[in-house]
């Protein structure tokens, strides 16, 4: 087989006798590798956050809150709104939501005295029997009975393990709301006791189960106990609730049935008594975050791929000087300015499919790998390079498709090509006379 003069002539400059060439060329083939292998690896994992949190979200949580709109905090009768809900096929379930401070006592490793140790923590009261239908709680448990009972709750596994909790292990819950209830300022300025008589106890419960939902916060701030015991604790009416949760079939498309939930929650009143929350609002800043910093991620990416070009062009430029007198012989027997141009930008684009190939392979592998390689860097560094507790997941997250291979290679030969044309046309440009003068 044949190749055609300038193709030959460009794979023949890429393999000169010269060790000093070819060490050149083997750099700026490792330009384009690095470049696309970190674009495909940070692309890469900024997707994979992105589809793993809004996994964990729509598998994890309720696709939809219904809050009061004004006046009270706390619905009287949640059961009415569950009943539209349901009416509307989507499942329901009431929901306290609050905060709270636990109080637990913290057995030393060092064989020094227990500590009581008192976190913030937020209160989630629910019904077991309807909850599982809404949030994947009960999908999520470890270890336990997701069927709690009133003195019972579920917390999570990070929670559990930074304290020491098994199963059967009893915390203490205080109330802000009731310390607030019986404690009063006066007008002035003075701290007045409500009921000086009365002694304030807190909720003491005992752990029944230990979930993971794969959300770092939650599995670290969040506890479950039933809903009526929450309504106690909190101040609440019995029966009552901070919200009612919905799942819907379809979370992506779920804007018909909201209109239709509002309309029937709140009919044709100048004043809504209720507003509905979805999961995309809830987490709306979540989101344009990861959106924002993907795109900025790839943008300044893409400029180690323009700096990878600045090799190329080295390069060529490096081979235009050592074959000058060769271009003149050329351009002597008839070969046209044309053609000595795109022996050089063939160069360009060998050295940049090489070098894109290698950099997918290259990235293919550290995705593969991502876990392994982040462990070994956290040991090296002496401190986690991907703490669970900042970014809400508990793995390295990674998502390519076909397209993101197609959509780096484009561009990766795109740039190395563009590189290029400056050797090119400085060497089509020789004058032959002259480079035959050349002694070089």
């Amino acid at each position: 087989m044949h190749l055609p003069l300038d193709l030959f002539l460009a794979l023949r400059y890429l393999r000169p006798k010269r060790t000093f060439v070819s060490l050149i060329t083997l750099l700026s083939i490792l330009g384009p590798t690095l470049g696309v292998a970190i674009l495909l690896i940070v692309n890469s994992i900024m997707a994979g956050f992105g589809r793993d949190i809004q996994e964990n979200i729509m598998n994890w949580q309720a696709h939809l809150h219904v809050f009061p709109a004004m006046g009270s905090n706390t619905i009287q009768d949640p059961g009415k709104i569950k009943d539209i809900l349901e009416a509307n096929g989507v499942k329901a379930s009431p929901l306290i939501q609050d905060s709270a401070l636990i109080q637990i006592r913290f057995k030393s490793h060092l064989g020094g005295k227990d500590e009581n140790v008192i976190q913030p923590k937020v209160i989630y009261g629910i019904d077991p029997e309807t909850e599982y239908h809404v949030t994947g709680v009960k999908d999520a448990l470890l270890y336990g009975n997701f069927d709690i009972e009133e003195g019972e709750a579920l917390v999570g596994d990070r929670f559990a393990r930074s304290m020491g909790l098994t199963i059967g292990t009893t915390i203490l819950i205080h109330s802000p709301a009731r310390l607030t209830q019986n404690v009063k300022w006066e007008k002035d300025g003075q701290v007045k006791i409500e009921q000086p008589d009365e002694v304030y106890f807190p909720e003491q419960v005992k752990i029944a189960g230990i979930f993971s939902m794969g959300f770092a916060d939650f599995d670290e701030n969040v506890i479950f106990v039933r809903r009526d015991q929450a309504a106690d604790l909190l101040g609440l009416d019995w029966g009552s609730a901070t919200s009612v949760q919905g799942k819907v079939a379809s979370p992506m498309q779920m804007d018909a049935i909201v209109a239709k939930l509002n309309e029937q929650l709140n009919g044709n009143s100048f004043f809504n008594m209720y507003r509905i929350v979805t999961w995309k609002e809830r987490n709306q800043m979540l989101f344009g975050t990861l959106q924002v910093e993907q795109k900025l991620m790839a943008f300044l990416m893409t400029f180690i791929l323009l700096v990878a070009s600045f090799s190329i062009a080295a390069t060529l430029i490096t081979v235009v000087v050592q074959k000058t007198r060769e271009i003149g012989t050329l351009k002597a027997v008839g070969i046209s300015s044309w053609m000595v141009a795109r022996i050089f930008v063939f160069q360009g684009a060998i050295i940049g499919f090489i070098g894109t190939t290698l950099g997918i392979v290259l990235g293919l592998t550290v995705l593969h790998y991502r876990d392994g390689i982040a462990a070994i860097l956290s040991a090296i560094l002496g401190h986690d390079v991907f703490p669970a507790e900042l970014y809400h997941l508990n793995r390295l997250p990674a998502l390519w498709t076909a397209s993101d291979l197609v959509s780096v290679s484009i561009l990766s030969m795109l740039v190395c090509i563009s590189s290029a044309l400056v050797p090119a046309l400085f060497a089509s440009a020789l004058p032959p006379a002259k480079s035959l003068q050349d002694n070089n």
